[in-house]
């Protein structure tokens, strides 16, 4: 009986957010693949958060600093794949080490979010990303990516056609039970960073106030960029409306998804993402969602006419346009239980079987396997 082929995955760059949730939802269906046998890099602190399956070979990546990490990448790490026996290797980030076999990548980030970065050296950071990325896509035999829209950011036409999706999901079975909502309850879930737009979305909640005086706003992630968060509450000051704004810096996602189940709608301001998982996980926990229409947005809510979410206009006044939004699912319930059916409907779509799926299909192509 031949060997099975022996293939690396590369989680180097995995540490927290939506990275890690993405490693530990496929793993498990990767490594139940009889037809390949899988390596796994990854730091310890992240080998530590995950339960590898039997059968995986589990490997700690050294602690070095940030420029060290990547020479230690594209240098030392494709010696190591040959040493491990590995014939190809897939790295959970939209770059990897460009000398190793058959090396494919995700891409998880979009370049659009470069500007919410102020500064010289982040100009740096998302260009040597982008160029990274692009080298990357043309050396892979075949890359995956989380979403369509991001593709063209990377890739050539002609490297497109190796393209393969293979969008983030939910664990259905984490799904806490239905809960009593809060019918006042808005939410928002993002760290703060400036493409969050949480200045745009305190204007909408501002006109809602005035109509709606009960409702209340609660915003969680984390105060990443201080300046942000400062500026969040600038805006909450001079529109009066610290009263109804509650701020929480982050949750564990068993929680963070009980909030979603208690929330009368969720709202999603962000003018950049690659995917937005918060918005996914919105519509499984039956919350109705209300974003801004932009592609990225799409791709996980559905396209208008049968869109699972309210999706506004970036035009003319948007804050306005989003207030209405809010006050006609708040205000009305049968506009909330159609959004509530479409999203269970829609999330029930994204199953971390069908993600891993496309990422072992991929790879038996580029490996030849049956």
């Amino acid at each position: 009986m031949p060997r099975k082929p022996a293939v690396l995955l590369n989680a180097l760059h995995t540490s927290t957010g939506g990275g890690l949730i993405y490693l530990k939802g496929v793993l498990p269906h990767l490594a139940a693949d009889p037809r390949v046998t899988w390596h796994l890099l990854a730091p310890a602190a992240t080998l530590a958060a995950l339960s590898i399956p039997a059968g995986v070979v589990a490997h700690t990546a050294p602690r070095l600093r940030f420029g060290m990490v990547h020479l230690w990448e594209q240098v030392m790490l494709p010696l190591l794949v040959w040493a491990w026996g590995c014939r190809a290797v897939l790295s959970n980030a939209n770059y990897g080490p460009l000398l190793a076999p058959k090396a494919s990548v995700i891409l998880h980030t979009t370049p659009r979010a470069a500007a919410a970065w102020p500064g010289l050296f982040w100009r740096v950071y998302w260009g040597l990303l982008q160029g990274l990325t692009r080298l990357c896509a043309w050396r892979s035999p075949v890359f995956f990516s989380v979403a369509a829209h991001i593709v063209a950011d990377y890739a050539s036409h002609a490297t497109q056609a190796r393209l393969r999706l293979a969008p983030p999901a939910i664990d259905h079975a984490a799904i806490p039970p239905p809960v009593v909502r809060d019918p006042n309850l808005v939410l928002a879930v993002g760290d703060f960073y400036r493409q969050k737009n949480y200045p745009l979305l305190l204007q909408a909640f501002a006109k809602l106030r005035a109509v709606h005086p009960k409702a209340r706003l609660m915003i969680v992630g984390r105060p990443v960029m201080d300046d942000v968060r400062n500026e969040v509450m600038t805006v909450a000051r001079s529109l009066n409306v610290t009263a109804g704004l509650t701020l929480v810096p982050g949750l564990p996602h068993d929680q963070l998804l009980k909030a979603l189940r208690q929330a009368a709608v969720y709202i999603a301001t962000s003018s950049a993402e690659a995917f937005n998982m918060p918005v996914l996980e919105a519509m499984a926990c039956g919350t109705p969602v209300v974003t801004l229409d932009t592609p990225f947005q799409r791709e996980v809510a559905g396209a208008e006419p049968h869109s699972a979410a309210v999706l506004v206009k970036a035009e003319g006044d948007t804050a306005a346009g989003l207030a209405i939004a809010l006050l006609g699912i708040l205000s009305t319930p049968e506009i909330a239980e159609t959004l509530r059916r479409r999203g269970e409907a829609r999330a029930a779509q994204f199953t971390w079987a069908n993600t891993a799926r496309a990422l072992q299909d991929g790879l038996a192509s580029v490996l030849k396997l049956g």
